[in-house]
């Protein structure tokens, strides 16, 4: 019996990467960072990770370049993936945790953190991020600590002033919040949280109109985020109840 067959097909995997050429690539990424065009390297990461180029730095940019465009969720799966692949990263893993906190994922956040300020106690950011994420997890002891140890690294550091002024102010050390508040100001005037702490300590101290020109000032900036807004607007409504309550005493 006479059996007669096709061409053979034989079955070939994917190209072996050019690790010389990969090399390269990062290097002219990284050159295009340390000259501050962060969007082109932002760019040439997304196009070499699309070009199978898999290193923490073009999930991270390309990651960037997602979130920069409002889209975390997919930023996030290329941050999980990165991560899985990269475990010992501590820029990726940085990158994840941010991007767990803008998508309000607190609790998950959490620990990635926890390894990173582990590895780098000396890394004041990451302290501070610590802190935010504590403090919307209301356990405000923690995050007061965190904020303060980053403040101790790094003195200019608004994320920890603005903590710290937030959590002085929660514990009704109004003096405090108010010194820290007012630092953060001086750094970056118009920061929606500082700019709230101050109003909160005017409330308490009886400094109505000081707080409503804040508010009002706050409320009418259109680059103030909406939930922001949304505080501001309740903060005034209980300077209308306080004043309420002083002239019919």
């Amino acid at each position: 019996m006479e059996f007669k067959s096709g061409p053979i097909q034989i079955s070939i995997g994917p190209k072996p990467r050019d690790a010389a050429a990969d090399r390269n690539t990062l290097s002219l990424i990284q050159a295009k960072m340390v000259a501050g065009d962060i969007e082109a390297a932002a760019a040439m990461g997304d196009a070499a990770l699309a070009d199978g180029l898999e290193h923490p730095l073009t999930f991270n940019l390309a990651a960037g370049l997602l979130e920069s465009e409002n889209r975390f969720g997919e930023a996030l799966a290329l941050l999980e993936r990165g991560h899985r692949q990269s475990p010992a990263d501590l820029g990726l893993r940085q990158a994840l945790a941010l991007c767990l906190f803008r998508l309000q994922r607190f609790a998950a956040a959490l620990p990635h953190f926890d390894a990173i300020v582990a590895d780098q106690p000396g890394f004041a950011p990451a302290h501070a991020a610590r802190g935010a994420i504590l403090e919307q997890l209301d356990r405000f002891q923690e995050a007061e600590a965190a904020y303060r140890r980053a403040y101790e690294l790094q003195p200019d550091n608004l994320l920890a002033m603005s903590g710290l002024a937030s959590t002085a102010s929660r514990a009704g050390r109004n003096g405090e919040a108010r010194e820290f508040a007012e630092k953060v100001l001086g750094g970056e005037p118009g920061y929606p949280d500082a700019v709230l702490v101050l109003a909160r300590a005017d409330l308490a101290q009886g400094c109505y109109a000081d707080g409503e020109s804040r508010l009002q000032a706050l409320i009418a900036d259109s680059r103030v985020p909406p939930g922001s807004v949304a505080l501001a607007k309740t903060l005034l409504a209980e300077f209308d109840t306080a004043k309420s309550r002083k002239f019919d005493a």
